[in-house]
């Protein structure tokens, strides 16, 4: 499936296909899928998507997750994850190639009402600093550090097996090298609307499909020349696509999937990712585990 995707991916980028019509064929064939896995079929997917690594060719995603309830009703949860990225450069097409980031992620998520529930989180991030052109050589501070607070509003819908949820989700972020000093860019507020689907494949709920689309906006205070923030604009769209499995009488989710990034407005950069990730249900307490489980 990686393959396929990559070598659409390919033909946008060799092609002389106006850009405006690039991002809106990226997005109908992307629609084309959720529509094709809902009519093949009809337990809501939990993965955890990758991050955004920049202006890659390609790029992997491998995480690891525990997602505990802390109440007998299973309301509200703790989910944690570590995860790794590499990326292939400019001049590959090798995912695995170079490595990119390490996250550390701990967030908690209340469900209130039916419809309803919101997360607060903090993340560390670690990422490796590469410079431009073919060279693409690791450059001086080789990584930067990164803390992020966000939290999110998400609003779900059910019908039958399909389940539709959308999210904002609001994050202020601020950038470090590796002694822990400020970057030029300090800090930046980010704005993400997110919109999913997922749907079963059986009636057992073993096997789940989940499809979104999400935009991010942002805004960067930096401090050269002078101290400053920029306009909040649009930065990228990312596109995403899940296979998960939950065996039946099993503690754990296994999912693969992939995601497109296309970054900018007029000269856009589309980047594929292939991703795998497992999340460890309730390691620590026999709470009931299918009332809520939220979609990363």
């Amino acid at each position: 499936m990686f393959l396929f995707f990559s070598g659409f991916d390919r033909y946008f980028r060799d092609t002389n296909i106006d850009r405006m019509k690039k991002q809106l064929l990226s997005h109908v064939f992307f629609l084309f899928f959720m529509w094709l896995a809902a009519a093949l079929t009809n337990k809501s997917a939990a993965q955890i998507s990758p991050p955004g690594l920049g202006a890659s060719n390609t790029a992997s995603w491998f995480a690891f997750g525990v997602r505990q309830s802390l109440d007998s009703s299973n309301k509200i949860q703790s989910f944690s994850y570590v995860g790794i990225g590499r990326i292939s450069g400019p001049q590959s097409e090798n995912p695995f190639k170079l490595q990119d980031i390490f996250v550390l992620n701990q967030e908690f998520y209340h469900k209130f009402h039916k419809h309803w529930q919101y997360s607060l989180a903090v993340s560390y991030r670690n990422q490796d600093e590469y410079g431009e052109g073919k060279s693409f050589n690791a450059i001086s501070p080789a990584h930067k550090q990164e803390i992020r607070l966000y939290g999110r509003g998400m609003y779900e819908l059910k019908m039958h097996n399909l389940k539709f949820v959308a999210t904002y989700r609001q994050e202020f972020r601020s950038f470090f090298d590796p002694h822990f000093e400020p970057e030029d860019s300090r800090y930046q507020l980010r704005s993400r609307f997110r919109l999913q689907a997922a749907l079963t494949l059986d009636e057992a709920k073993v096997h789940r499909l989940t499809a979104s689309i999400e935009a991010l906006l942002s805004t960067t205070q930096s401090t050269v020349p002078e101290n400053h923030w920029s306009p909040f604009t649009y930065k990228e769209t990312r596109l995403c696509f899940y296979y998960s499995i939950d065996p039946e009488n099993s503690s754990f989710i296994y999912s693969i999937g992939y995601m497109n990034d296309l970054i900018g407005k007029e000269d856009i950069k589309s980047v594929s990712y292939i991703a795998l990730d497992v999340i460890w249900e309730n390691p620590f307490k026999a709470f009931k585990r299918e009332v809520l489980k939220p979609i990363e």
